[in-house]
């Protein structure tokens, strides 16, 4: 019986993430040819078949295909695990991490992280993958991201949460908005005006949630699911908006204003979801410091504290 190699593996299980040939060949930046050889020898060698093609529709598994995927990335996490080892050994870290991030959060993590690890742990293969809240963490339940960067009010049942930054929904809005010198804004001075609100769960639900608990409805003529675009109109004085994330100016230039809304516990800590039990890796460790540094220089600049 032929011996099945580290090559193969790798292969097959790009194909798995990506359910194809072409795609798989990119990612591990080999040719296609090379991927199906490998794919071709490892059916051989397990005695099954491991993959049906759909012409036209990319690749499914089969069965054995999801057993065989699921053990390979063991194997290849292992392996990785005793690079990590050795070169922690040398003070430096190496092998793949593999980052799950939640859309909204990905212009302020990746960034930090592709610069972190590129300035201290060159050898590091990062990679990421963006998504929901709920589609990350499936991610990493399924061993193809060993973290994901979400809002701890998304965390699903199998994760447990480590918190990052302290944060809390606030009102965003232009200096020129009527309620911008407001003394004590709430939602219920909000609920008056128009409102562009994130049209992302959970998000857009505790929004609305927060304005029913108090017996008003807000004025809502438009949702995005883009924060930028959100910004954007926000900046004009179009209207106002509740966000997480904040930033000096809009991505067009216009000032914005950010303003804690009295007497609403709004609170929902960006955090990292980690599967339960699941002690985390040298890397995982040195991804939780980048990304809290990232945030406390953030918040510093803002003027805000991580509370």
């Amino acid at each position: 019986m032929a011996d099945i190699t580290l090559r193969q593996l790798e292969y097959f299980v790009s194909i798995a993430d990506s359910g194809s040939v072409t795609a798989a060949a990119a990612a591990c930046r080999v040719t296609q040819a090379a991927v199906s050889t490998a794919l071709a020898q490892l059916e051989r060698t397990v005695g099954a078949r491991l993959v049906i093609r759909h012409p036209g529709h990319g690749i499914a598994l089969t069965a054995e295909g999801v057993a065989v995927a699921a053990h390979a990335r063991g194997v290849l996490d292992g392996v990785g695990r005793v690079s990590s080892i050795v070169s922690e050994t040398r003070g430096r870290l190496s092998g793949r991490l593999a980052i799950g991030v939640y859309r909204t959060l990905s212009p302020h993590t990746i960034p930090a992280l592709i610069e972190w690890f590129g300035a201290r742990h060159p050898d590091v293969d990062l990679r990421f993958v963006e998504g929901s809240g709920s589609h990350v963490q499936e991610e990493v339940m399924a061993g193809r991201a060993q973290i994901a960067i979400i809002y701890r009010a998304q965390l699903s049942s199998g994760c447990t949460a480590t918190v990052l930054r302290r944060s809390r929904r606030t009102a965003v809005m232009s200096p020129e908005h009527p309620l911008a010198d407001h003394p004590d804004l709430n939602l219920r001075a909000l609920a008056e005006h128009p409102a562009i609100l994130l049209d992302e769960e959970p998000a857009l639900n505790r929004t609305l949630a927060a304005f029913a608990a108090e017996g008003v409805e807000p004025l809502v003529p438009w949702r995005s699911s883009s924060v930028e675009a959100i910004h954007n109109v926000v900046g004009r004085g179009s209207a106002y908006s509740i966000l997480m994330q904040t930033r000096s100016h809009s991505p067009e230039g216009r000032p914005l204003l950010f303003r804690e809304l009295a007497g609403h516990d709004l609170d929902n800590p960006v955090a990292a979801a980690l599967p339960r039990g699941l002690t985390p890796t040298a890397l995982v460790a040195e991804a939780l410091t980048a990304v809290r540094e990232h945030w406390a220089a953030t918040d510093q600049a803002l003027g805000r504290g991580t509370d």
